[in-house]
């Protein structure tokens, strides 16, 4: 369910804050989720949790990433994909991305 532009700050975190596990790429709601102590199950493409994105007080056992020579291509993910592929997130089998999130639900 899209929550997209339907809710203010204080009620989104409140929402957020009943999750057992939020799934977010490297981006503002992996942090919100971290601010309300949920474990996040992040997905890094052309940005990576070494450059200090990680959310706060996430394990990195929950980053869903490929090691690949040309991660990363950009610290703020604003760069294209100078091989053309997007094999950094193309290559990711979801059921990687089910796993990590099964792994901490059960």
């Amino acid at each position: 369910v899209s929550m997209i532009g339907k809710l203010n700050m204080r009620t989104e975190l409140n929402l957020m804050s009943h999750l057992d596990v939020m799934l977010s790429m490297d981006s503002a709601n992996m942090h919100l989720a971290s601010l309300v102590n949920i474990p996040v199950v992040s997905i890094w493409g052309a940005t990576h949790p070494y450059a200090g994105f990680m959310g706060w007080k996430q394990l990195p056992v929950n980053t869903v990433q490929l090691d690949l020579k040309c991660r990363p291509c950009s610290v703020y993910g604003q760069k294209p994909c100078w091989r053309g592929d997007y094999a950094c997130l193309w290559k990711i089998d979801p059921k990687q991305v089910v796993a990590k999130i099964e792994g901490i639900i059960n």
